[in-house]
């Protein structure tokens, strides 16, 4: 690597970092798809090539070609690969590396990091990254494991073990990449299925941070009260969830009854868990009303919460704005959120920018 541009990596600002390594990571992506290895024909354009890396990395699940149809095993590997150095983050993956290579870390790839997971303490970054892997691997792997025993009597063994990986990765990423040209929609009456998937996807989304912060407190009996951080995501989490089943049971009754009312109920859970943050489907999107789609697409705007593998602008920035609509609303002095007072630079920082992570940095209620 030339010297200058280790000096220019070395005083570059974090951000700066994360953006160059996502550029990187969508370039050389587009690269190995465009081999003829890749694709079933041989051959794929440089804008679909880019534009299929683009959504892997930035785990988005838009698509322009079949992935299961127009990409071979091995061009399926690299989406799959791309979606998980996306969906976990690729400075989580890189600082992990360094530390197994016994490689130094630098401080801005710390500091990149702790942009990442904002609300953690610094000198746990390790440790957390640690458990982010851990935590994330073992819930793919037993989704995984799930899939294939789904799957096993439908297709030859190594095929439903792919299928397994491919789409137990691809949920807990928050990608909705599938191998199936109609998504998931076969399978709309599963409840194995419907259920798995819609696991992966809340565990993958809710936010490492929340993850680690509940396992704190679930399994070691950490004292302290819960932060007000994840308070926020799952409360919102939980109440967009429900929101969405009740506006699609509702929006598109006649569909939900013709189907039956407990397979329509199914599939409104899942549909409303996935058009978050992750982009399955188990029914024909085109054919939904209006009202349906515009809910839909409110819940996409809000998406995941931080530090997690979902996008959106954000679970704790979408409280925080409920929190501010409401105090305006009471004409209260202070936005409060859960007996809290919120920062008025958060609070600032929720309406301009859609990036409320700095929630957590609260003070008492005057």
């Amino acid at each position: 690597m030339p010297s200058w541009f280790k000096s220019r990596l070395h005083h570059a600002h974090p951000t700066n970092v994360l953006l160059m390594s996502y550029l990187a990571a969508i370039a050389a992506g587009t690269a190995v798809l465009m081999l003829p290895a890749s694709t079933v024909n041989g051959h794929i354009t440089l804008i679909d090539a880019l534009f299929t890396a683009t959504s892997a990395v930035c785990v988005t699940g838009l698509i322009v070609v079949d992935t299961g149809a127009y990409f071979t095993a091995f061009g399926q590997a690299v989406i799959l690969f791309l979606i998980q150095i996306g969906g976990l983050g690729i400075m989580t993956i890189s600082v992990a590396l360094f530390k197994i290579i016994g490689k130094k870390v630098v401080f801005q790839q710390r500091m990149a990091m702790q942009e990442l997971f904002s609300h953690t303490p610094r000198e746990d970054i390790y440790y957390l990254i640690r458990s982010v892997l851990f935590f994330s691997f073992m819930v793919e792997t037993i989704g995984a494991i799930i899939l294939f025993l789904y799957w096993r009597s439908a297709y030859p063994f190594s095929d439903a073990l792919y299928k397994a990986v491919f789409h137990s990765v691809s949920a807990f990423c928050n990608a909705g990449f599938s191998q199936f040209s109609n998504s998931l929609m076969d399978a709309q009456g599963s409840v194995v299925l419907n259920a798995t998937v819609c696991v992966l996807i809340i565990l993958g989304g809710i936010g490492f941070p929340v993850v680690y912060e509940l396992y704190r407190h679930g399994v070691f009996r950490e004292k302290g009260k819960v932060s007000i951080q994840t308070k926020s995501v799952v409360v919102t989490t939980v109440g967009l969830i429900v929101a969405g089943v009740l506006v699609i049971l509702i929006s598109e009754r006649t569909l939900v009854s013709s189907m039956g009312w407990a397979k329509g109920l199914l599939t409104a859970i899942f549909q409303s868990v996935t058009c978050r943050t992750a982009g399955f489907n188990t029914l024909d999107i085109a054919s939904l009303n209006t009202a349906t789609l515009l809910f839909m697409m409110f819940l996409m705007l809000v998406g995941a919460s931080p530090g997690s593998c979902g996008g959106g602008m954000k679970t704790t920035t979408f409280a925080v704005l409920t929190a501010f609509s409401w105090s305006r609303l009471m004409r209260y002095k202070c936005v409060n959120l859960f007996g809290k007072t919120i920062p008025q630079d958060t609070v600032t920082k929720s309406i301009s920018v859609p990036n409320a992570e700095t929630v957590s940095k609260r003070k008492p209620k005057n």
